[in-house]
């Protein structure tokens, strides 16, 4: 896959709407998406592509990082892609970010004292979180019914989409 600047667009979608969750990258990029119902909520979804297909753009090369980081390879992209769309709703929306080893990671953070990383590999998705001072987990789940339900338990959790209020008053 050619990630040349003329071959990717900002999102082609409209707000609100974007690709179905099982969706061929490479078929978006050449021949045009076509247009879903998803609620206007998942407009963050759209935004975080659009930071997705940035890093691949960016990333493309061998040593990108000036190193000898591997390039985002468009498997990474379309993983990255579809992992995204299938997300829960009820998650805050993660930072992407590019992995020395040609993936796409997604990071949340809180403070110093919580986060969690999240990268597809393959069929997998592997993980990393510090949600407190004596509270670590890490692991691999496979990822072929959605995601798997103790990471989405672990970001709905400590990462929630809405924030709690406070009340000044008791």
């Amino acid at each position: 896959m050619n990630f040349g600047g003329e071959a990717l667009m900002s999102s082609q979608w409209e707000v609100g709407s974007g690709p179905p969750i099982a969706w061929n990258i490479q078929e978006v990029l050449i021949k045009g998406g076509t247009q879903t119902s998803d609620p206007i909520s998942l407009r963050w979804k759209d935004l975080l592509i659009d930071e997705i297909l940035e890093i691949a753009v960016t990333c493309h090369k061998e040593g990108w990082d000036g190193y000898d980081a591997a390039p985002i390879s468009s498997e990474a992209l379309s993983r990255a892609c579809n992992l995204i769309y299938s997300a829960p709703d009820s998650i805050r929306p993660p930072e992407a970010v590019p992995s020395p080893d040609g993936e796409i990671a997604f990071e949340w953070h809180i403070g110093r004292e919580k986060m969690m990383t999240v990268m597809p590999r393959g069929e997998e998705l592997i993980y990393a979180a510090i949600l407190g001072p004596n509270n670590v987990e890490n692991g691999r789940k496979l990822l072929s019914g959605g995601w798997p339900s103790s990471i989405v338990n672990i970001l709905l959790e400590y990462f929630p989409n809405a924030r709690p209020t406070t009340s000044s008053r008791r």
